[in-house]
Formats: C-alpha cells, structure tokens, sequence
C-alpha cells in the first residue's frame, strides 16, 4: 500500500537520516573526541564544554526521531489508531515500531541530559590536576 502525496512533506527525504541512532551516536562520538582533543591542544577546557551543547543537540534529534523516521505529516498518526487485544486480553495500544521508536526517544533523552552535563560542567576538567 502506497503513501498518499499528501502525506509526505517535501523535506521528509531529507531529514530521515537525523533519526538513525547510528548517525547519531556517531555525531555524539566525534563531538566528545573533538571537543576533548582541542581542550587538550589549546589547554582551554572551554571547547570541551562548548561541543557538549553539539551532544545535547544529537540528544534531541533521538527524541524527535518519530519526525524523521516517519516524516513530518505521519509522525503521530498512529496515535489515533484503534487499540488491539495482547495474549492475555488486555488492551495494546503500541505495536513493535512504536516501542522501538520510544527506546530511541529515551537514548535521545539521556543523551541530551549528559551533553547538557558537559556543556554546563565540561571546562571544569581542565581546573583537575591529573597529574
């Protein structure tokens, strides 16, 4: 069964990949490293704060996965759909998708809160003597 016309937004192709978990850590990765890396060559701690807002962002394109992986217009059309009976006859509303899209919301979540965390505290590593 086909998609409507109506119901892809013409950014839709474009956006789909901000919502692969892949992309993202990834994104969350190089954003430490880097951030980390140019603290230490520039001795100013602040760079590592400053790529901790980079991590809080990659946090939020996790939460707002459903926007990208079912583009703009169907992201909660389901939200509407009629509820179904589970092996013990008690009431599903979710089906596997959306279970899987929420466990992405909450690795967005946590995400978002730690590059908060660094974005706040991060220059603070550099006031620690190591050694």
């Amino acid at each position: 069964m086909g998609v409507s016309h109506h119901d892809i937004h013409v950014l839709d192709r474009f956006i789909k990949p901000f919502g692969s978990i892949l992309f993202v850590l990834c994104l969350t990765f190089a954003s430490v490293l880097l951030g980390v890396l140019l603290s230490i060559y520039c001795s100013d701690w602040t760079w590592f704060s400053r790529f901790g807002s980079v991590i809080t962002v990659s946090g939020l394109l996790l939460v707002s996965s459903p926007v990208f992986d079912q583009g703009v217009y169907r992201a909660h059309a389901k939200a509407y759909a009629f509820g179904s009976k589970d092996e013990n006859g008690d009431s599903k509303v979710t089906d596997e998708e959306s279970r899987k899209t929420g466990n992405k919301v909450l690795v967005g979540i946590v995400v978002s809160i730690a590059g908060t965390l660094v974005w706040g505290f991060g220059d603070l590593l550099g006031a620690i003597n190591v050694c």
